[in-house]
């Protein structure tokens, strides 16, 4: 019989995070879960709702000794972490308690896609994080996979896609909209999740799972399919992204209020978007060929027979059928 496999999850409660639980517990390996929850969050409707589920549900406080995380993570074989974007720093006492757990395998929170340093600050303070990773020697595995299918909803004229549409989130194609880039559903995240943190071929190597490769002119164009309508499009130009960018980092930079405060979401989700943008559809980082020159695994080249994803346009046809989009987080993560 097959050993199970005792897996960790933080921010378990998050869009991303139960993606991650759900591809854990619909997997055909024997994965047990526990998600790793702030002590205040313990009794949460949404940690009973997991709890339901069959996850077992552990309360942490990180001003704690750091031996009561180690404690923690002592029967941990697997620890996920799906922390957003504000908080990627608290994966430090985490890493640094695995490491000393002998946690065999560690996923920092990535989520998005491949890109190298200078590009997106966001993926800069990614990057830094394996950087700690990987000078106390814990095991690790890096998953990114592309941009989410919940990022770009295009307005149809019928408004049948309004409520899938992001108000955070500049819809205009980006240049010539020729520019190709990974795309995944973000409920199929998980299932992608837990085949590679099951497989030793992945351990201590960055993997790209994804499920389309589109580019934004293709993306409206399966709106247009999937709608039947014909849809607008604006556009806008590398000068002017970069631009937003510097405004926007301008006034946070002057801002008194903490940059998750509301008065700045929309100056923080164009300034993390516009570097976003530039990455998929202007460099083309968000490419299987350009992780695979950043050296990423390719997720269907390891796991050729495992099933795809949902596609974007029967995505796009739920939306259209007012389905929910399972994601509404302004930063963008």
């Amino acid at each position: 019989m097959e050993t199970p496999i005792a897996v960790g999850v933080l921010g378990a409660t998050g869009k991303t995070g139960q993606s991650v639980v759900n591809g854990l517990l619909s997997s055909p390996t024997d994965f047990i879960v526990t998600s790793f929850t702030r002590q205040a969050s313990v009794n949460s409707e949404a940690n009973k709702q997991l709890k339901a589920k069959g996850v077992q549900i552990a309360g942490y406080d990180l001003n704690s000794p750091r031996e009561t995380l180690v404690n923690q993570l002592k029967d941990i074989d697997v620890l996920i972490s799906c922390m957003t974007w504000e908080h990627l720093q608290l994966q430090i006492p985490w890493i640094e308690a695995a490491k000393e757990a002998g946690v065999k395998r560690f996923v920092p929170s990535e989520w998005v896609g491949p890109a190298p340093r200078g590009v997106i600050d966001i993926k800069d303070e990614k990057l830094a994080i394996l950087g700690t990773i990987q000078r106390i020697g814990l095991p690790y595995t890096l998953i990114d996979v592309g941009c989410w299918f919940q990022v770009f909803v295009p307005k149809v004229p019928s408004g049948r896609s309004d409520h899938g549409h992001m108000i955070y989130i500049d819809h205009r194609i980006v240049e010539d909209g020729n520019q190709k880039f990974a795309l995944t559903d973000m409920v199929d995240i998980g299932k992608y999740v837990a085949k590679i943190v099951s497989d030793p071929r992945t351990l201590n190597r960055r993997v790209f799972a994804y499920t389309e490769v589109l580019s934004m002119n293709d993306i409206w164009d399966v709106m247009a399919t999937a709608s039947g309508e014909m849809l607008l499009k604006d556009y806008v130009s590398e000068a002017e992204i970069k631009e937003i960018i510097k405004a926007c980092g301008k006034r946070l930079q002057q801002s008194s209020e903490s940059v998750t405060h509301p008065s700045n979401i929309m100056d923080i989700a164009n300034y993390n978007m516009g570097q976003y943008r530039i990455s998929w559809c202007l460099r083309g980082d968000n490419t299987p060929e350009y992780a695979d020159y950043l050296g990423y695994l390719d997720f269907w080249k390891l796991f050729p027979d495992f099933p795809k994803g949902r596609s974007l346009e029967a995505f796009y046809r739920d939306v259209l059928s007012g389905g929910s989009l399972g994601y509404s987080i302004p930063g963008v993560e």
